[in-house]
């Protein structure tokens, strides 16, 4: 009897035991082996995804460190400025007065349709009540202008003058005139001596302006006159020297005209208005120097040892 209720209390224990141990595990949520990989997957490509957005991230910073690169070159390509001083002083007289006129608003007017702001060029006329012109040309305002550009221009930049109008040569020297003043060679160079520029252009029109070569010669430096320091001029030079810029001084067809081809075809056109004109043996002789050993040559550039730094040198 004894045993018997020992067995009953045996068998009432073990199904106690059965029904608690499923409820003692009803919080828990096993995993399945499957749902294990998939999750490890998705940690995978979650880590995988940051991973190429790091990489795509330092992608995209090389290569803003590789346009910062091109950058630095296009930028300083868009920050370089073209600067220009167009300028007639005295004329003497009404018909002077027009010739000048004419050729300081080709010259202007050659520029801007050349990409060059109009804040940037500077216009010095005889009259300052002319269209388009800055300033009276004095020497007040000649040496404000040239001070005006040392504070602005940078070693990237163009500088280009066409000085137009009278001129003469005493001594050793050659004079441009502006209003009043004769402004000598040496002067002029003094004014340009330090200032910060990459190209610099000198185009003179008057008598005896080849005597500006030996001061105003230098290095990255092209100095273009119509005539020798001891010759006077009656042909026009200037004219055909901007006209050319439109496309007729071309001479190798390459759809630009540097500073040497209308060099070269504004002294062509020189002799040849000597002949048209019948006026007998050639008295001016254009000059141009740009090798920096203050001796020009004439056309055709290059001669002599110039003309290859204003072959690759073009008002655009």
């Amino acid at each position: 009897m004894k045993n018997s209720k020992l067995n009953i209390f045996i068998f009432i224990l073990s199904l106690l035991l059965l029904f608690a141990i499923p409820a003692a595990c009803g919080g828990c949520k096993l995993i399945s082996e499957s749902e294990t990989t998939k999750e490890t997957l998705t940690e995978e490509e979650t880590n995988s995804e940051e991973s190429e957005e790091e990489s795509t991230t330092q992608d995209t910073n090389s290569q803003e460190n590789v346009d910062s690169g091109n950058g630095n070159k296009i930028d300083s390509t868009q920050s370089q400025q073209k600067y220009a001083i167009v300028v007639s002083g005295s004329s003497d007289d009404a018909q002077h007065y027009e010739w000048f006129l004419n050729s300081t608003g080709m010259a202007y007017y050659l520029l801007k349709n050349n990409g060059y702001l109009d804040e940037n060029i500077y216009y010095l006329f005889g009259n300052s009540e002319e269209q388009d012109v800055d300033y009276e040309a004095t020497i007040v305002n000649f040496a404000k202008v040239t001070g005006e550009l040392k504070g602005k221009t940078r070693e990237t930049d163009t500088i280009v003058l066409f000085l137009i109008g009278h001129g003469t040569y005493a001594g050793a020297n050659s004079y441009y005139a502006l209003n009043n003043y004769n402004l000598p060679d040496f002067e002029m160079a003094e004014m340009f001596e330090d200032i910060k520029r990459d190209k610099l252009i000198f185009v003179f029109s008057p008598c005896n302006s080849g005597g500006f070569v030996d001061n105003l010669s230098g290095e990255n430096t092209v100095v273009i006159s119509s005539t020798r320091e001891d010759e006077t001029n009656r042909a026009a030079f200037i004219e055909p020297f901007l006209t050319s810029f439109d496309g007729i001084g071309d001479a190798n067809s390459d759809g630009n005209v540097s500073f040497a081809e209308a060099f070269n075809y504004a002294g062509e056109n020189v002799r040849n208005q000597y002949i048209d004109q019948s006026w007998g043996e050639l008295t001016e002789h254009a000059q141009l120097d740009d090798n920096g050993d203050k001796i020009s040559h004439e056309e055709p550039v290059p001669n002599g040892g110039d003309g290859y730094l204003a072959l690759d040198t073009y008002l655009r």
